[in-house]
């Protein structure tokens, strides 16, 4: 990934993008890009962190995203459990795309099994599209060139394959550090446990050792096939 100036992660909910990419993103920072973090859903309360305000929870996530060096993280606060694939919402990351122009693009992978990170994939997918292409000029910018790479990362449902892995033995601490910030997520589960046994087990399977993210590869230099057939999608 030499050349990379521009890295941008669209996340379903807030610390997705954590736990998906976390350290491919600490990887990115380190090498001098700049990683702008689309979070897509808005806060879901439950009764382990009602307690905590909003503005305490926000405070979390730029917690995380400092803890990774995330140049700019946006949220778009869609309702969780109401969340549908609007036309606003699409010309929303549109937007975000023509601005960063990023060269390498996160989001989660197709068949997660929750069914809000599917839908985040089919929007993420289709707004590239759309990024790339001459139409919805209203969201203004010149459309974007196609970026280099296009992975999908795992979360809920880890994947039965992949293609591309990510050495992130120098990083799974900055990414432990990261979910940590997210003191009432840890409420609900271990996630920091979580991630970095994932991860080891990762660095096993795709190197022997050491610590890895795996990623499906959605599109190499070009828009991702499935980005064609959903353009049309208004």
């Amino acid at each position: 990934m030499t050349g990379v100036t521009d890295v941008l992660v669209v996340a379903p909910h807030p610390d997705d993008d954590v736990i998906g990419c976390g350290g491919s993103i600490a990887k990115h920072v380190r090498d001098g890009a700049r990683v702008t973090v689309v979070i897509v859903i808005g806060r879901e309360r439950s009764a382990l962190d009602d307690a905590v305000s909003d503005a305490e929870f926000a405070a979390e996530t730029e917690g995380a995203a400092k803890a990774l060096g995330v140049h700019r993280c946006i949220r778009f606060e869609e309702p969780s459990r109401d969340f549908v694939l609007s036309r606003r919402v699409h010309l929303d990351l549109v937007r975000v795309l023509r601005e960063v122009r990023p060269q390498v693009v996160y989001l989660p992978h197709d068949n997660d099994d929750d069914v809000e990170h599917r839908m985040v994939h089919q929007l993420a997918v289709e707004a590239l599209w759309m990024a790339q292409s001459e139409f919805f000029q209203e969201t203004g910018g010149r459309p974007m060139p196609a970026p280099r790479l296009v992975l999908g990362y795992e979360v809920w449902a880890p994947m039965a394959r992949f293609q591309y892995a990510e050495d992130i033995d120098g990083q799974i601490e900055t990414k432990v550090e990261a979910m940590r910030a997210y003191v009432s997520q840890l409420r609900h589960a271990a996630w920091d446990e979580g991630i970095r046994g994932l991860a080891r087990y990762r660095g096993a399977v795709s190197a022997g050792s050491g610590h890895a993210e795996v990623f499906q590869v959605l599109s190499l230099g070009g828009m991702p096939s499935s980005g064609r057939a959903g353009g049309g999608h208004d």
